[in-house]
């Protein structure tokens, strides 16, 4: 669970990482995000920022990574094609 120092942030960061679930009685979506985010001040919105561009530098790697494995199943699929003929 992330915490910080400023309570809007961490709720912020509560309403992503719990995407459309029930928080305090009520059914959040990342819909609600730009409503929330209107009263923020400057340094609310750089730790937001922040944690957004840090998560986007993790998604880049996962990216990266995932495409490095499809590339070395390609091939195999076929192996398992003939296999399973074999079979």
């Amino acid at each position: 669970m992330y915490e910080s120092n400023n309570k809007k942030v961490e709720k912020i960061v509560r309403l992503i990482q719990s995407h459309a679930c029930i928080i305090e009685g009520k059914k959040i979506s990342l819909d609600d995000l730009p409503l929330l985010c209107q009263d923020l001040n400057d340094s609310d919105k750089k730790e937001i920022v922040e944690i957004v561009q840090s998560i986007d530098d993790e998604l880049f790697h996962l990216y990266g990574d995932r495409q490095y494995l499809d590339n070395q199943i390609q091939p195999l699929e076929s192996v398992k094609e003939k296999l399973a003929r074999l079979v």
